[in-house]
């Protein structure tokens, strides 16, 4: 199993998926306000909790637990920059891994049981 697709049409995908991920954390970094405490500034995030859906969902909701265990544990909040470059990186390889790994490595299998059961080659 790679984790770069060796298909072109794939591979440049992947690339533009990466591409825009950049983009986004770039544009999330430059906001004023991601040094403060409000929370508005990982709205930029957004599209990249879109494009990781279903999985980086998960990666959303391990990063509310963690929150929630620091603050009721050690009475600490992580700041917005923490949190949002905990949620990009999480987003990032949930949603890399979902469609450039996974995705491909279940059709591959799907293919390969459906060759199997439905066997077109001609019996020799």
């Amino acid at each position: 199993m790679t984790f770069f697709p060796r298909h072109p049409v794939l591979r440049g995908a992947a690339a533009l998926w990466l591409l825009a991920s950049v983009a986004l954390l770039v544009a999330t970094l430059l906001r004023p306000d991601i040094t403060g405490t409000d929370r508005s500034a990982l709205v930029y995030l957004t599209p990249l909790y879109w494009l990781s859906f279903p999985l980086g969902h998960v990666g959303v909701i391990a990063g509310i637990q963690i929150r929630l265990e620091l603050y009721l544990e050690l009475n600490f909040v992580p700041s917005v920059f923490a949190e949002g470059l905990y949620l990009w990186t999480s987003l990032t390889m949930l949603g890399f891994l979902q469609w450039f790994v996974l995705l491909p490595w279940i059709s591959r299998k799907c293919r390969q049981l459906a060759h199997f059961l439905f066997n077109r080659d001609p019996a020799r």
